[in-house]
Formats: C-alpha cells, structure tokens, sequence
C-alpha cells in the first residue's frame, strides 16, 4: 500500500511517506497563499490612497472643516438621592494675585529721558520710569550711532549719546 500523509502549511507542501512505503512523490515547489497575497495588495492600495487623499487635500487648501466644539455640559450634575458625591481629587483654592508695586522713578532714568528727547529721540513724558517709548529711544539712538540695538544702555550707547549731545545727530552731514 502507498499512502502518504500530507502536512501543508502557508509556504511549502511536504510529504511524509506512509509507514512502510517505498517511494515518496515527488514534492512540488513552495507556494504562496493566494489570499495573502492579495489581502497584502489590498492593504497597500487602501494606504497609498489614504496617503494621496491627505496630500491632494493638505495642498490644494479645500481641506475639510474642523468639527465644531461639542456644546458645554450643563452647569449642574443631578445626584440620586441618597448617594453622596465625593471629589475625585482635593480642590486647592486659587492664591489672591498680589498686585506689582509700582516702579519708583529714578533720576538717572529722567535725565536719560531728557537727554533722549533733546536729540529728538524721546518724545514721551518725562516721567523717571524706564518705558517702552524710553526702550525705543534708545534703540534709535543706538541705531544711528551704529551699536548693536539692544534698547538698554551700556558704555557704549552712554558715549554715543555724549558725543551726539556734544556735536549733534545729524546723520545726513558726511
């Protein structure tokens, strides 16, 4: 008798001969699921779409539409009676915010806002406090006098300032 058992898994065909046979049949060449085949095909087709679908969109700007917010959740929750609610999570009440104490004026800073104005350069009140027109002065003034523009003063923006104070600002004289 010349029976054989046939194991197939997903990649090859083997033959075992049966107990007590002579001659084993030939095995045939290694074969592939069909189905596997074409669920991988199947499966590169559906990506490659969804990445074509998301540029064309991205690109041409007719993207869709965010979905609007969900409209809130009504301000009171309603509790069975005789259950009690309990917090998930201990609530800490918010710290009073201090308020900033106002900068105290500074005569260095008026007379730097003087200065500044003489030249054309400031044109605010001269109020003793570091500003944002008196930032911008400075950043002008640094401008002209070819410094770096920081809008802070050092050494170098105090010389230009002297020197500009001493023999003016005209930029337009060579």
């Amino acid at each position: 008798m010349n029976t054989t058992t046939t194991t197939q898994d997903t990649t090859s065909t083997v033959r075992i001969p049966a107990p007590g046979a002579r001659h084993v049949a030939s095995t045939s060449a290694p074969r592939r699921s069909k189905g596997l085949v074409i669920g991988a095909f199947a499966a590169v087709g559906v990506v490659a779409a969804g990445v074509v679908t998301t540029l064309v969109m991205t690109f041409s700007g007719s993207g869709a539409q965010p979905a609007p917010a969900p409209a809130p959740a009504a301000s009171h929750i309603v509790v069975p009676a005789g259950h009690a609610v309990k917090p998930l999570a201990p609530v800490t009440p918010a710290k009073p915010v201090t308020p900033v104490t106002p900068v105290a004026p500074s005569a260095a800073v008026e007379t730097l806002q003087k200065e500044l104005g003489q030249l054309n350069y400031y044109e605010g009140p001269v109020t003793g406090v570091m500003n944002a027109q008196t930032t911008q002065a400075i950043t002008y003034l640094q401008r002209d006098a070819h410094l770096p523009q920081t809008g802070t003063m050092n050494a170098a923006t105090q010389a230009a300032l002297a020197n500009f104070l001493a023999n003016g600002n005209n930029q337009m004289a060579g």
